[in-house]
């Protein structure tokens, strides 16, 4: 695997879209986490900081990058979309 700031981004966006498409398209949100709405996009984003953890080890510093990018930008259009109160 490449240290390139490009597969890190594209990796990084796997698990948020995701997460998007199962709350979208799906029941499991309603049944699951019903109490809990935002609680996919956690689990994707705590996916993804683990990822960083094994990527930033090998030394992929730049793959490492676009991950953090990518979680960082999707929590923020979590909150501003579902306009959660921090």
């Amino acid at each position: 695997m490449k240290n390139s700031f490009l597969l890190g981004v594209l990796i990084g966006a796997i698990f948020p879209l995701l997460a998007y498409g199962l709350t979208t398209f799906t029941e499991l949100q309603k049944v699951v986490f019903a109490q809990k709405p935002i609680a996919l996009y956690v689990i994707a984003a705590v996916i993804n900081l683990v990822a960083v953890r094994f990527i930033y080890r090998s030394g992929r510093e730049n793959t490492g990058k676009g991950i953090i990018l990518i979680t960082f930008l999707a929590m923020v259009v979590m909150v501003l979309a579902l306009k959660i109160k921090v």
